[in-house]
């Protein structure tokens, strides 16, 4: 087996969405997808052999490009050192407040009880240096540079947006927009991986690796035009992803992390991130039993456009990157393990999905190395209190609500009061919560002084008291609520999931919290009347 390294300057930005963001707006992956680049060589490799699609039954066809015999590998940022970064992994945490040290959950969890405030690094991408001494494992943290473009959807046959109720379908006109583009800023470096399984494959590929292409989409708008350049080509023997020697045990543990998403399914033929179905998994490509210990795992879902198709692939829930399981270490031999950090597991592997490393970051403990990305563009200076900064400052603190938003209507759903007050009750205190939530500044001081006179009042108390949510009375419930300082508890977000335009990212304040906190109140409230006039007819 070879591998092809290749690096990727985009010369253009570049747009391959993901599944996320608004309506409105297409917001690119932080990396290049394997598929991408997948798509992009059998371009080349069409255009080289004057073809006009491919043969999909011929065995050379489906060695080279489908049935997994060749992998290409996402194409990730490169550090300041010039090499290949990889996903952050989600067992890295820090204190809130230091941005020097990380602590690695995966290899030891902090002492109980813990008073200090934990957060995930919140960075996408990280690479590793191997310790010089008995010093912290250095590790530098990347994130790519992204260029924002704000355009205007015109209808051909006017020459400018209209409204709907002024177009003619049948004429073919579409309706105006706005719509936002948040790409892979031109000028970046990349750096992806070719995996050939058959040897006589390496040279056709290889060739098929240098010159210019187009990745992603919006081509014809001045997006997606890249280089692409082979660095070096190994042999898969002393060859590993990580770049860092083999380690077959971390402190009798065996370390999994996720250098890609992956698609695994359960016994239904369902995908899963189930942690128990992912463990049942890798057992069977070792062929051992494993014992989970801990897992660090999101979901992420993912899909594709098929350009031959000219149709978006079917969407599919994916263990996320960076995700990481810890086992016991287990009774087998080391070749099955680095079998399987070669081979990966899941499907779509031939596009990238399912890498793994075996035992990448032992350490317990990580310095984060300040030296800056190597800069290969310069970013647009945006003069301070500038209309500019006003406008960005603007439409992220807009999307940093639309997200908030999601999160207060998911936790209110989980939120049921058993045996409520009366809607009399219920409608004096919404009756402060919506005075309060018409003031600039909403405030949790008035609320609370009311609960305190619902407490002196027999009836009103009563009522308040018999009502429960989970195992505490409403009126207990209700003020841990509103003195809650953390967004955490509450809604599951942290400032690092504020949206970020640029270098401008929203800020989670203490303004916002609080008038978070009160519409959950009243959110949950106005439920509960609902419930009661149901039971009333």
């Amino acid at each position: 087996m070879r591998v092809i390294i290749y690096r990727i300057t985009l010369l253009e930005p570049t747009l391959v969405t993901a599944i996320q963001g608004d309506p409105n707006e297409g917001v690119a992956f932080d990396y290049i997808p394997g598929s991408t680049l997948r798509g992009a060589i059998i371009k080349k490799y069409l255009r080289t052999n004057h073809l006009t699609e491919l043969d999909s039954a011929d065995p050379h066809i489906r060695r080279l490009f489908i049935d997994g015999t060749t992998s290409y590998l996402n194409g990730y940022p490169l550090d300041s050192l010039d090499k290949r970064t990889l996903p952050t992994p989600l067992s890295w945490h820090r204190e809130k407040g230091n941005e020097q040290e990380i602590f690695d959950f995966a290899a030891e969890l902090p002492d109980l009880p813990d008073d200090k405030q934990w957060q995930w690094v919140g960075t996408p991408f990280c690479s590793l240096g191997e310790p010089k001494d008995e010093s912290k494992r250095k590790v530098q943290l990347v994130r790519p540079d992204r260029h924002i473009a704000v355009h205007t959807a015109r209808t051909r046959r006017f020459g400018r947006a209209m409204p709907a109720n002024m177009i003619d379908s049948s004429k073919g006109d579409v309706p105006g927009a706005v719509y936002r583009y948040d790409a892979l800023a031109g000028g970046q470096k990349f750096e992806a991986i070719t995996i050939c399984g058959n040897d006589a494959d390496a040279q056709e590929i290889r060739s098929l690796l240098n010159g210019e292409v187009m990745l992603g989409g919006s081509r014809s708008g001045g997006y997606g035009r890249a280089t692409l350049e082979v660095i070096r080509e190994e042999s898969t023997e002393s060859w590993r992803e990580v770049g860092l020697p083999f380690v077959t045990e971390v402190d009798d543990k065996l370390i999994i992390t996720f250098l890609s998403d992956a698609l695994i399914r359960d016994g239904n033929g369902q995908f899963t991130i189930d942690p128990l179905v992912v463990t049942e998994a890798l057992s069977q490509r070792l062929g051992v039993p494993l014992k989970l210990q801990q897992a660090f795992l999101r979901g992420e879902i993912v899909g594709g456009f098929n350009r031959k198709w000219g149709l978006p692939l079917p969407q599919a829930l994916a263990l996320r990157m960076g995700s990481v399981f810890v086992f016991d270490k287990p009774d087998c031999d080391k070749s099955k393990l680095r079998q399987l950090e070669l081979q990966g597991i899941g499907e779509r592997r031939a596009e990238g999905f399912g890498r793994i490393a075996i035992n990448w970051h032992p350490g317990a403990k990580l310095e984060v190395d300040p030296t800056p990305p190597s800069q290969t563009i310069r970013p647009a200076q945006i003069p301070s209190d500038s209309d500019s900064q006003r406008l960005l400052k603007q439409m992220a603190e807009r999307m940093l609500r639309l997200r908030l938003d999601e999160r207060l209507i998911a936790r209110t759903n989980d939120i049921h009061i058993i045996n409520p007050p009366s809607n009399a009750q219920i409608s004096r205190l919404r009756s402060i919560l919506h005075d309060e939530l018409m003031k600039e500044t909403p405030s949790t001081q008035r609320i609370l002084e009311f609960l305190n006179r619902i407490r002196e009042r027999n009836t009103a108390r009563r009522q308040f008291e018999r009502a429960r949510i989970e195992t505490k009375s409403l009126l207990n419930w209700l003020e841990e609520t509103l003195q809650d300082s953390t967004w955490e508890t509450r809604f599951g977000f942290q400032q690092t999931d504020a949206p970020r335009i640029g270098s401008i990212q929203a800020s989670l304040t203490d303004a916002l919290r609080i008038e978070y906190l009160i519409r959950l109140v009243d959110a949950v409230l106005a439920r509960a009347v609902k419930e009661n006039r149901k039971e009333a007819k």
